[in-house]
């Protein structure tokens, strides 16, 4: 793991590096400074991330809370105006119950939005400025003056080595390095850049790392206490309901036995009519009427269910004309032979069609399909009823 360093410890190197730069080792701790930064970056960007999901289950917690308050102002008013409908029918009783229970639910309505109010100033609008303020240019966006002044340290310092090794070679020397303090005055001004950005960095993490800590769990802390307001004023409320629930339940079983006596009077009144006005035979024709038949004609069932035989078909054409046809019915399905005999005969479905017989000539009957009306004459009366 790349060596970090403590606010302490570059508290403590730059106050020695102010106070003499020939002698500090803060060039050393440099290195050590840009790593610490991108480990605060990467914990930043991780809370970033958390904070976001927080605020964003906050808000609708919220809005849920919104929806409840508006569905009981409802259910608060749906109970009044029932208790108007008992006072309308003479049940004063019951009326004024609906009534009672309709201000128990508004007394429960003041402490609801109280503790919703609590939730929007101190989570949601709180978690809101902090990820859309403090926390919005975290990635990457907070240390571009740090990393500014790095390189323009990086900068002045590769051209003050390389001009120093220029010199040596001159002269007939090699130099391998370039200390610190050799350098120190050169480099004082990137030097103190770079501590001023640094400083800066760590002061503006240090005010974020206040308010997504301290701060959130002191404004956690005035929630909570809101939370026990609500519940105090909650079970408030409900106690004072208590001893009027009591007496409700002996006058509930009163009203229920007294409705339970009308009934059972009423069902020996029935039981005494219905045989008299012979009611059961009524509801069963009536029934009977009333059952659903997909084919409105049922046919006798005497002459069975398989027939064959001729029948005459009206053609299509223009002159209308009769044609004898060969037919059978089998399996619920008409066959009707064609003229010429290498045609396959027409196949239709009766369960599909309707059967509807000629009020002109009783020898005659249309048979209706889903696309065409076939119209067919028998031989006589007795064979078309067949």
């Amino acid at each position: 793991m790349p060596e970090v360093i403590s606010v302490r410890e570059f508290i403590d190197e730059t106050h020695e590096d102010y106070k003499s730069p020939t002698t500090s080792s803060f060039t050393t701790k440099m290195a050590s400074c840009r790593n610490t930064v991108n480990n605060i970056e990467e914990a930043l960007d991780s809370d970033r991330a958390v904070l976001q999901k927080m605020k964003k289950a906050a808000k609708a917690k919220h809005t849920s809370g919104q929806d409840h308050i508006s569905h009981l102002e409802t259910y608060i008013t749906s109970m009044e105006k029932l208790a108007v409908n008992f006072t309308n029918n003479g049940e004063e009783e019951l009326a004024a119950s609906f009534n009672k229970f309709a201000e128990f639910s508004k007394e429960l309505l003041t402490p609801m939005k109280n503790l919703l109010q609590s939730m929007y100033h101190n989570l949601n609008f709180f978690l809101d400025s902090l990820v859309k303020g403090d926390l919005k240019e975290v990635k990457g966006d907070l240390k571009k003056p740090f990393d500014r002044s790095w390189k323009d340290y990086e900068s002045k310092f590769t051209k003050i080595e390389k001009e120093k090794r220029e010199l040596a070679k001159q002269y007939g020397m090699v130099r391998t390095e370039v200390s610190g303090g050799e350098i120190a005055e050169e480099l004082e001004k990137e030097r103190r850049m770079f501590q001023l950005q640094m400083c800066e960095y760590l002061i503006k993490v240090n005010e974020i790392k206040t308010k997504k800590g301290v701060d959130l769990l002191q404004n956690l802390i005035k929630h909570y206490h809101s939370q026990c307001n609500f519940f105090q004023e909650c079970l408030a409320t409900t106690e004072k309901l208590k001893l009027y629930i009591e007496v409700l339940l002996s006058e509930l079983t009163g009203i229920k036995q007294r409705q339970d006596e009308e009934k059972k009077q009423l069902c020996s009144l029935r039981d005494q009519l219905r045989p008299a006005l012979q009611l059961d035979q009524k509801e069963e024709s009536l029934s009977r009427q009333t059952v659903y038949s997909m084919h409105q004609l049922q046919g006798n069932k005497q002459y069975g269910t398989e027939k064959s035989g001729c029948l005459y078909k009206k053609s299509d054409g223009l002159r209308k004309v009769w044609q004898k046809r060969k037919c059978a019915v089998q399996n619920c399905y008409l066959t009707i032979a064609h003229g010429t005999p290498n045609r396959p005969p027409a196949k239709l479905n009766l369960l599909t069609c309707q059967m509807k017989p000629s009020l002109e000539d009783k020898k005659c009957f249309d048979l209706i399909s889903h696309n065409r009306t076939y119209h067919f004459l028998a031989e006589d009366e007795l064979e078309c009823t067949a």
